[in-house]
């Protein structure tokens, strides 16, 4: 089977759409790792989206804030004023269906998490420390999160007692044999790792394979979509730097 995983879609519908046309026809199913919404100008379209077409969705900190079901007082005031404008725009059965959602998903021989295995909402895995605990704290050998923004790979070798942190690289082809691993796709509306464009993996469970990808997306649009609603500047700004 081929799984297109994405994760931190934030509300920007055009790098959304971008990832689902560079990706067509390489995939079989897709796993959505959550915070479909906040932070964007598009969070019905993109909810509606990925309803039609993913297999798998958990449910981030940002979807549950903006779903009202966790408190935005640990946000700084941008996050916090974009997810108080995305809440009076969905309806209360899209508040419901991301309330519901699970953060963190044992599949057969994967764990999916939006944050990370411990603290699936919160926690960002994002330096070796982090990533061992976390490593240890499931008994599969390969765990796919989000949340950071960050493209990595986290890798525990045979005879490693902790892990080592790489990025991923675009194009680059990661054998799922190497050890534990732990891999984050990056984010598809709002990267953070110094690359604007939006990110997203190739699963292959068979070849038992991972292949980072970046596309290309219409960040203007994106930007004059959120200063026309009023949203933060610096959610706008940000996206052209990847920062």
């Amino acid at each position: 089977m081929r799984v297109l995983i994405l994760t931190d879609v934030h509300a920007n519908f055009e790098a959304l759409e971008a990832v689902l046309g560079d990706a067509a026809g390489q995939y079989d199913e897709i796993w959505n790792l959550g915070d479909t919404v906040g932070y964007g100008p598009n969070p019905v379209e993109c909810i509606e989206r990925l309803n039609a077409v993913a297999t798998i969705q958990l449910s981030g900190n940002h979807d549950l804030a903006c779903a009202g079901s966790v408190s935005t007082a640990d946000f700084n005031p941008i996050a916090r004023s974009a997810a108080e404008w995305t809440r009076d725009r969905l309806t209360s059965e899209q508040k419901a269906m991301l309330s519901a959602r699970p953060s963190r998903l044992d599949l057969d021989d994967v764990t999916l998490a939006h944050g990370s295995p411990r603290d699936p909402i919160w926690e960002y895995v994002i330096d070796p420390i982090s990533a061992t605990a976390n490593m240890l704290h499931v008994e599969s050998d390969l765990c796919f999160v989000g949340h950071s923004h960050v493209a990595l790979l986290a890798a525990i070798r045979p005879g490693d007692k902790n892990a080592s942190l790489f990025p991923l690289s675009p194009g680059e082809t990661i054998d799922l044999q190497l050890g534990r691993l732990l891999i984050n796709p990056g984010s598809v509306g709002q990267p953070r790792d110094g690359d604007p464009r939006a990110a997203y993996l190739l699963y292959d469970t068979e070849r038992q394979t991972v292949v980072g990808k970046r596309v290309a997306y219409d960040i203007a649009t994106t930007q004059r979509k959120m200063r026309e609603s009023g949203l933060p500047e610096r959610l706008a700004s940000r996206l052209s730097s990847g920062r």
